[in-house]
């Protein structure tokens, strides 16, 4: 490895960590680990998420965003709000269609439709 870098998670802050953790735990369908003041969402050979609680909420805009993949959007829209977060935009590029979310503190990540093959 040297002095290359490995990738190895995103880390979220948040002010409520217990419901942070349940609502991205739930969202990827990966059990947390809680270890005060951070929460681990990992599998084995995967990208982990990790939550860490800090005292600020989240202002602004988010300068750094997480882009996921489903096969059935809608589905996913209806979890989202289900589990406390929000559903805005849609758009569409070069045949790629996405759904901008939120997570209950606002923290904005984008959901793809996986594409079919044709």
């Amino acid at each position: 490895m040297g002095d290359t870098p490995r990738f190895i998670a995103v880390t979220i802050d948040c002010v409520d960590l217990e419901g942070m953790v349940a609502f991205w735990s739930e969202m990827i369908g990966i059990e947390a680990e809680v270890h005060e003041p951070f929460g681990f969402i990992q599998r084995q050979g995967q990208v982990s998420i990790w939550l860490q609680r800090v005292p600020e909420e989240r202002r602004g805009k988010n300068r750094l965003h997480l882009d996921l993949v489903v096969e059935d959007l809608p589905a996913l829209e209806e979890r989202v709000r289900e589990l406390g977060g929000g559903v805005d935009g849609m758009h569409e590029w070069q045949g790629f269609r996405w759904r901008t979310c939120s997570d209950p503190e606002g923290n904005v990540f984008d959901v793809m439709q996986a594409q079919t093959a044709e």
